[in-house]
């Protein structure tokens, strides 16, 4: 049974960034999600778990133990697994995306 995600509180978003979601790290919700990000979840639940109450971010971040170049180093803990099934999955997106035609110009 899938696990579904009622934000009723602020949550804060603390995994990979999205860019093609226009998600960040560190994104805070209040009140619930925009329905395109609810389908973002169910086509990767981890998404949903690196949703945390703000009362527990700092929490979090010591888990995933970011350097000073926002690379995640941590090691142990159910949020390290979550980050690194995000960012395995963000590898499967973009290796299944063609790279469109693109036509450069070139300048002479």
């Amino acid at each position: 049974m899938k696990k579904k995600h009622k934000i009723t509180k602020q949550v804060i978003y603390l995994g990979p960034r999205l860019h093609a979601y226009g998600i960040g790290y560190g994104n805070v919700f209040y009140n619930g999600l925009h329905p395109n990000f609810k389908a973002l979840i169910e086509k990767c639940p981890a998404i949903g778990e690196l949703l945390v109450p703000v009362a527990r971010a700092a929490v979090v971040r010591r888990e995933l133990d970011f350097d000073y170049a926002h690379n995640m180093k941590g090691t142990r803990g159910k949020f390290v697994t979550f980050y690194r099934e995000v960012q395995s999955w963000l590898a499967r997106q973009s290796q299944s995306k063609q790279t469109p035609n693109l036509n450069i110009q070139t300048h002479a």
